[in-house]
């Protein structure tokens, strides 16, 4: 989190979200992971691709990891998931590797506990990147992700081939006109119209016009969208705080 092989995220190198949208919304960058659960908001850093490499910026749009990862995922746990020519690895927040990349694949941390992928194989490791339950499993962990959805008071409806939203009662309180539509996660929801995403507050009313090719959730406050094949973030006011870039 788009195969770590989500995250760019929202996890978040985001290789193929493994959350998918009953409502066409877009799958996620190719080359990111999908997106984690997201960290304290004041903490909170963002993957970003630069010059073909991925660093992180702030929430305030500030290069603070230099971009030198060929794939970055979201933090969780106090550790983020890179990869690099040896392999998948992870780093603390100042970019300082804590757990080599030697692993043929893995995925984020949760509890404590992080799956990964050795000979083929799935187990887990600790924080200290020690190997705590053998690698013996035959499974994909991205089968098992879910996102950190708020709970769904307005659910999506699908009426004619287009969307809209129901109360918890099954009442329709947003008249389903869209092409597109996702779940509501910080009182906004992506919706798709005319080909362009958008976000709706909980009226219906585009709180950001439709614009882009596509776009993610709000997580900590920014959002990953895609213009002309180009990821950048923008915050809740619609304006970009990592302009779009490869």
């Amino acid at each position: 989190m788009p195969r770590l092989v989500v995250l760019f995220i929202g996890v978040l190198f985001v290789a193929g979200s493994a959350c998918q949208s009953p409502s066409d919304a877009p799958d996620a960058p190719s080359d990111t992971t999908a997106a984690a659960p997201p960290a304290e908001a004041s903490e909170a850093l963002f993957p970003i691709r630069q010059d073909g490499q991925w660093g992180y910026i702030d929430a305030q749009g500030e290069l603070v990891i230099p971009a030198r990862f060929t794939q970055a995922a979201r933090f969780t746990d106090g550790r983020a998931l890179v990869h690099t020519d040896s392999g998948y690895g992870y780093i603390d927040r100042t970019g300082a590797p804590v757990i080599p990349p030697r692993f043929e694949d893995a995925w984020h941390f949760s509890d404590g506990l992080a799956p990964v992928q050795i000979e083929g194989k799935w187990g887990y490791i600790n924080r200290q990147g020690e190997v705590v339950v053998e690698p013996r499993f035959e499974m994909d962990p991205r089968v098992l992700e879910e996102a950190n959805y708020q709970p769904h008071l307005l659910g999506l409806v699908k009426v004619d081939g287009r969307y809209g939203y129901r109360n918890v009662a099954g009442d329709i309180v947003i008249d389903p006109r869209f092409d597109g539509a996702w779940y509501f996660q910080d009182g906004l929801a992506r919706v798709r119209d005319n080909d362009q995403w958008g976000y709706i507050d909980t009226t219906g009313t585009f709180a950001i016009a439709p614009q882009y090719d596509q776009a993610w959730d709000f997580e900590d406050g920014l959002a990953l969208v895609q213009v002309d094949g180009r990821y950048g973030y923008i915050d809740r006011q619609g304006n970009y705080v990592w302009t779009p870039s490869e």
